[in-house]
């Protein structure tokens, strides 16, 4: 981060200091009082667990920024402490206070799915001409963000935060406290309905990646093919709208999209120009990831083509989609990271496109965001009649939480035979081992949590034998 002295940061946070003196550099900041701490370390007191600062003596200086100071004692005179009236307050207004040093183009990137592809993208594209800062792998909820936000120093030249939407008024927070100049929306399915409670309370939790952009110098990324955007997005106000998707309107516009080899060729149309364009990963919707990234980089003045050089050897999110091959052959699409119905939806439909006549074998989980309202019951409704439609021959379903997409999928006419209903990873393989072979593709669509899980982690050293020796000869 930035140095910055103690006292301009009391100052922004209207804090009073009632320890120690002095106006130390601070070159580290922390949040929780448990952390380790390093020298020149400002602490926001917000665990408000108590603090001996006896075991602070050895790092000089330190301070403190609490609203009960009585929870701090033995300082010493190496430990600065400011008393503020609501810490929590206080340390949104430094975050604030911390951003606005910083006069470099600010991306932030949301979408119900894509969002971390997206932001490697970006990373990919931009990595060559800038100094970046950006979220990593999904790490995407506030306390991550801040913390990239604090990787910010004065050789940073872009950002790129990763923004998700976990409660009505949390994109607003994020949107105040990390200001991105650059807005993209990806698209908005259902998701967090745990939180948001109903399909459309999350719609318009989405819509808050609006809020606070500058309706003049401000740039808004909108995919342009997705219905529930148009309903929930008002961008009467804002000057710099740029479209991306299939239609005419879009100003970067895919057309003659097609599979390829491990990956997607398309065309793209931009100001009466045509290019030539091709991405790793399977799927339509990876086109729509790179169109968003291709037209947030160009707001920073990257060049169409060079976008598209760098993005033609884009290295693919772990568990977003891989396409591995397996036991005896056997092709195991992995898709485990984390689970949406509009991201099932999708991985459906790429089993499909890739199966090439394979059997089509889908392990479909239960989505932890959903909840268990009757909302998400009917999300999971339309997963089964998806693994339908998508023409699945042999599905299993993961957990209890998940079973109405196997019911579904009995109500839509599949052969009960071929719909399953397990727990645990030594189950599944049973129903697994008489298919793995080069016949069999599988998708994989089982969140992240659940594989972490002993009997899966079994499963799926089972099911890729040589990834998971790879892993252990390189630990």
């Amino acid at each position: 981060m930035k140095s910055i002295p103690l006292r301009e940061i009391v100052q922004q946070i209207g804090g009073r200091i009632i320890h120690g003196s002095g106006n130390p550099i601070i070159m580290n900041v922390n949040y929780w009082s448990k952390d380790e701490i390093d020298d020149h370390t400002l602490v926001f007191h917000l665990d408000r667990e108590p603090i001996h600062g006896k075991y602070w003596s050895v790092k000089k200086p330190v301070a403190i920024i609490s609203d009960e100071p009585d929870l701090c004692i033995d300082l010493g005179d190496s430990i600065i402490l400011i008393q503020v009236e609501q810490v929590e307050q206080a340390f949104e207004q430094f975050v604030r206070y911390y951003r606005s040093l910083f006069h470099i183009p600010v991306i932030g990137v949301t979408g119900t799915c894509g969002k971390t592809t997206t932001t490697e993208m970006l990373r990919q594209i931009l990595d060559e001409d800038f100094t970046l800062t950006a979220t990593w792998r999904s790490l995407n909820d506030i306390w991550h963000n801040v913390d990239c936000l604090l990787d910010m120093d004065q050789q940073t030249e872009v950002a790129i935060f990763e923004l998700p939407v976990v409660h009505p008024g949390y994109l607003s927070t994020t949107c105040r406290s990390f200001q991105p100049q650059i807005r993209i929306l990806l698209n908005i399915g259902v998701h967090h309905l745990a939180y948001c409670e109903t399909p459309e309370k999350y719609m318009l939790a989405k819509a808050e990646i609006v809020e606070g952009l500058d309706p003049v110098n401000g740039i808004l990324i909108l995919n342009d093919d997705d219905e529930n955007i148009k309903k929930v997005i008002d961008v009467s106000g804002l000057q710099r709208v740029l479209y991306f998707g299939k239609s005419d309107r879009s100003h970067f516009r895919a057309k003659n999209v097609v599979y390829a080899d491990k990956g997607m060729n398309f065309a793209l149309e931009h100001q009466g120009k045509s290019y030539q364009g091709y991405v790793p990963g399977y799927g339509e919707h990876n086109v729509y990831n790179a169109l968003a990234a291709i037209a947030a980089a160009s707001c920073i003045g990257v060049e169409i083509e060079t976008a598209l050089r760098r993005l033609a050897s884009f290295e693919q999110v772990e568990e977003h989609l891989e396409v591995k091959t397996g036991v005896n052959g056997c092709t195991i699409i992995d898709d485990t990271w984390n689970s949406s119905p509009l991201a099932m939806a999708t991985a459906l439909e790429v089993l499909k496109e890739i199966s090439q006549g394979r059997k089509k074998i889908a392990l479909l989980g239960y989505m932890p965001q959903l909840g268990e309202s009757e909302y998400a019951q009917e999300q999971y409704a339309k997963m089964g009649e998806k693994a339908v439609a998508t023409n699945v021959d042999l599905l299993i379903v993961v957990g209890q939480e998940a079973e109405e997409i196997g019911l579904s999928a009995l109500r839509q006419g599949m052969n009960e035979q071929c719909v399953y209903f397990c727990e645990t990873g030594s189950q599944i393989y049973k129903i697994l081992e008489p298919h793995l072979d080069k016949s069999t593709i599988m998708l994989l669509k089982v969140t992240h949590r659940v594989m972490e899980r002993t009997s899966f982690k079994s499963l799926m050293s089972k099911l890729i034998p040589d990834q998971r020796k790879a892993e252990t000869d390189g630990q």
